[in-house]
């Protein structure tokens, strides 16, 4: 078996768990829903318009795109965020599928949405190959990468924090970079070899909402299926001297208000023309 095809499969099971599904739709509902805005903003959606939102996840994107008289489909593999996906947005049409090969005819739709799902593909360029062959001539496609190593935000506190306090002989399966499309070149570069023209990149300073600082831990290791799987195989000394660090980083360099503890969680949108 390959590294790809280990990665895939830590992806597909991950994903399939209904608390894994739950725990990032919980956990990353502030940050994903202010992306979803601009997802909407940057492929005009507006009445008439028919979107097809790949990994669609628990539909927040959808939601976004519903809300603006769009038309929208949502793809996606994994069953409980179908699930939760159907419950949240019942205007939309949501289907199990793969973002690799969608079986939609070409040129079916006027926009493509992708909310963090890129980084989840085997394959980002052939991903998005896929989505300029279902989008007619001219339409638009966005997409969101969250900042990654060495970013001043959540996910830059745990790179940090693993790589100075896990074991480094657990690794996860070889995949792809989820975070090296925040670089525009690299992105530029990527989207137009896929079939785009007018690359444009905005930065986003989304935030995390957590009740704890601790909680921050907790929504990597119950959230996200990479985070899950990576903390999840730590020994319990490792596992609380990460918790131990991302608290503090939440304690002493987020905002506390009467909701909670806020915490940056910084991404980009991606967006361009299909050729």
């Amino acid at each position: 078996m390959t590294g790809t095809s280990d990665f895939e499969n830590m992806e597909r099971d991950g994903w399939s768990n209904p608390s894994i599904a739950k725990g990032y739709a919980d956990g990353f509902e502030m940050a994903t829903h202010l992306v979803a805005e601009k997802l909407a903003e940057s492929v005009g959606a507006k009445p008439n318009v028919e979107v097809l939102d790949l990994c669609t996840g628990h539909g927040v994107v959808a939601k976004e795109l519903v809300t603006r008289g769009a038309k929208v489909t949502g793809l996606d593999f994994s069953e409980p965020m179908i699930s939760l996906a159907k419950s949240s947005v019942p205007n939309a049409t949501f289907v199990q599928g793969d973002a690799m090969a969608t079986g939609f005819p070409n040129e079916s739709f006027d926009a493509v949405t992708i909310g963090f799902g890129v980084p989840h593909f085997p394959d980002a360029r052939r991903g998005l190959i896929e989505a300029a062959r279902v989008l007619k001539t001219g339409g638009k496609i966005a997409f969101s990468i969250w900042h990654g190593k060495g970013s001043n935000g959540s996910f830059g506190w745990l790179f940090d924090a693993v790589e100075r306090l896990a074991d480094p002989l657990i690794t996860l399966p070889a995949g792809p970079d989820a975070h090296v499309l925040v670089d525009f070149e690299v992105a530029k570069a990527m989207v137009e070899g896929a079939g785009f023209t007018d690359v444009k990149l905005i930065e986003i300073a989304s935030e995390l909402r957590l009740q704890s600082p601790e909680a921050l831990f907790d929504l990597f290791d119950g959230g996200a299926v990479r985070t899950a799987s990576l903390l999840s195989r730590q020994p319990t000394s490792k596992r609380d001297a990460i918790r131990s660090d991302l608290a503090l980083r939440t304690r002493t360099e987020g905002t506390k208000q009467e909701q909670g503890y806020f915490v940056p969680a910084p991404s980009v949108v991606i967006s361009a023309v299909r050729i």
